[in-house]
């Protein structure tokens, strides 16, 4: 038996973090586009507010005589549960008695891994987060099993949900199913995902449509019934900043070795907070709008 056991397993904590922050961030896709914050200084279970500032009042029309009124520049908050998360992965020794090649490729792996399933988690908070009732407009429901997704159901959810303030949507997320029939659609113009594009990097980036980035992602939820014994699906448009994720850090990494069972084991931990900013925010000032469309397949 060998006096130590360090030799065996190159951990750098460090470097593990690094390598995993960059993976998770990569595969972030939701999380992409939030208002992004590290400064979260509270325990998991306790509340942790998103400041934000309330819009000013019109403009005044004063006379000659008259004196401005004093406008007060108000903040607010949103209040959300901060969350705690974690992973273990265990590998044993045996494993790293091969080569150095294959030592590398099970640390690459654990730590892509880790990372895949932290992004995957915080993900699907922001889902469940902006597509809860309140956190949301919405722009356009399917009302026959014709209405598939295109151009034209897109940007009349955009103008009913944003006014004219729809050329502020940045991103619509929908399923890879709606994105087939949106690429289908011969009035859809050219779509293309452009690898200079600032979003090209992003998971499911499908290009641009009506100035904003179409994102396919398959956690996009169905609708709870059919429309006319048709599948539907929703989809999501979002202007800027629509949703924050306040971090603690970056993954936290820590290894262990399990002597007797010759097992080494590495853990990631995660507290952050997730909120949509669409439930305070006033009407001219809407971040999420729905879209309800069937799909042909």
């Amino acid at each position: 038996m060998s006096a130590t056991v360090s030799g065996d397993f190159v951990f750098e904590p460090k470097v593990w973090k690094d390598h995993i922050a960059a993976y998770f961030d990569r595969k972030l896709v939701y999380g992409a586009f939030a208002d992004r914050d590290d400064t979260l200084v509270t325990q998991p279970g306790l509340t942790v507010n998103f400041p934000y500032f309330k819009k000013i009042g019109d403009v005044e029309e004063p006379e000659e005589s008259d004196s401005l009124i004093v406008d007060n520049l108000e903040d607010d908050s949103f209040s959300a549960t901060v969350k705690e998360i974690g992973k273990a992965v265990g590998f044993k020794k045996k494993a790293f008695k091969k080569s150095a090649a294959d030592q590398n490729r099970i640390m690459s792996e654990c730590q892509q891994q880790i990372a895949r399933v932290h992004a995957e988690k915080v993900d699907k908070d922001l889902l469940t987060e902006f597509s809860t009732s309140g956190n949301f407009v919405n722009g356009y429901t399917a009302t026959l099993a014709a209405h598939t997704m295109n151009v034209r159901s897109l940007f009349q959810a955009k103008v009913v949900g944003l006014g004219d303030r729809a050329d502020e949507a940045e991103v619509v997320f929908m399923h890879s199913k709606q994105a087939y029939d949106l690429m289908s659609d011969s009035t859809a113009g050219f779509l293309k995902a452009d690898a200079n594009d600032p979003l090209y990097g992003i998971k499911g980036f499908m290009g641009r449509v009506l100035g904003m980035a179409v994102v396919a992602v398959d956690s996009i939820p169905a609708t709870a019934s059919q429309i006319n014994s048709t599948n539907a699906y929703r989809a999501f448009i979002h202007t800027a900043m629509p949703y924050g994720l306040l971090k603690k850090q970056d993954v936290e990494i820590e290894s262990d070795y399990d002597i007797l069972a010759r097992e080494w084991v590495v853990t990631g931990n995660e507290w952050y907070a997730v909120k949509s900013y669409h439930s305070k925010i006033a009407a001219d000032n809407y971040r999420t709008v729905e879209v309800i469309t069937t799909v042909s397949i």
